[in-house]
């Protein structure tokens, strides 16, 4: 088989893994393959019926498409128009849409997010990235059986699933968004909750803002106003982003726990910047580290390596 098009399913959101997503439409686009966005508003699990999903698929196809041009020329200034505009908006340039669900499934890879239950699209060709844990790890229909299943990271790996441990860890950083320019005085806290939100320990009231629904731009606006930044979030980027910000990047520990708990040691030799506990010793490590991560932001090597094994797998699979 010779591979023609891969599409890669995409939840319409700001999350990290959905901007990996993006990036890794972007850079296959460049090695020349003809790689798109397949964008999806419900994530379908094991409840979901299939015909409910598809009637919401096409329903926010239809509200995103005609309801910001009707507020346009109603009125350019509205809102809502602006809302729209700001969520219609790519977080990263290069990328193609996919808009139906028409495709020559002979010659097409689908690439589906851990999250997404069973294979909506009826591809052929299926490939399951995880990009956080299994969230069905003992249903058996959840996945296909000949699916190709990668990894984000080992730490993330379902080695029934991925007994050879493939892995596809694509890196994405835009210095000209994420930034510090506020090198004056700061004060304040402000928190990252996103995967932290169903644990034990989260506070029922915070004395700063909270930047999990923010846009990109505000949450740049408030990393380079606050003094601190607590997540809760263990496995997060915006903890690094926080960093570069200006912040002195702090994540917290559940109670009891270790940073050696979560991260293996060459995870931690690497995550420079951050506090893993809010400690002295942590605080002076993250600051005196911070150079280190402002150096360490340039993917462009490691992405053109990752992409060469992801490409390689995709032959060995399905060519």
């Amino acid at each position: 088989m010779k591979i023609q098009r891969i599409i890669i399913v995409r939840p319409h959101s700001t999350s990290g893994g959905a901007l990996v997503l993006a990036a890794l439409c972007r850079l296959l686009r460049e090695r020349g393959i003809d790689a798109r966005l397949f964008d999806i508003h419900v994530e379908p699990t094991r409840r979901t019926k299939l015909w409910k999903f598809w009637y919401s698929w096409i329903k926010h196809v239809l509200r995103f498409l005609i309801y910001p041009l009707l507020c346009r020329f109603n009125n350019p200034n509205s809102p809502r128009y602006k809302i729209y505009q700001t969520f219609l908006r790519e977080p990263i340039e290069g990328v193609k849409l996919q808009w139906n669900p028409f495709f020559s499934r002979k010659n097409t890879v689908v690439l589906y997010p851990e999250k997404v239950y069973g294979n909506f699209l009826k591809a052929r060709h299926v490939v399951r990235w995880l990009l956080y844990y299994n969230p069905y790890p003992n249903d058996e229909k959840a996945y296909g059986k000949d699916d190709l299943v990668i990894a984000f990271r080992s730490i993330f790996n379902d080695e029934k699933l991925n007994p050879k441990g493939y892995q596809l860890q694509i890196s994405w950083f835009d210095n000209q968004l994420y930034r510090q320019y506020n090198y004056g005085k700061r004060e304040g806290n402000c928190y990252i909750i996103r995967k932290g939100a169903n644990r034990k320990d989260l506070p029922t009231h915070f004395d700063g803002p909270v930047i999990d629904s923010l846009s990109e731009e505000e949450k740049v606006q408030v990393l380079n106003k606050c003094a601190y930044c607590y997540s809760y979030d263990l496995q997060t980027f915006y903890s690094a982003i926080a960093a570069v910000c200006g912040c002195l990047s702090i994540v917290v520990l559940e109670p009891g726990k270790r940073k050696e708990d979560y991260y293996s040691i060459s995870e931690l030799e690497s995550a420079n910047g951050i506090a893993f506990g809010d400690c002295p010793e942590e605080r002076r490590n993250a600051l005196a580290t911070r150079s280190k991560l402002l150096e360490s932001l340039n993917f462009t090597g490691g992405n053109r390596q990752e992409l060469d094994t992801f490409l390689t797998l995709l032959q060995t699979k399905f060519g």
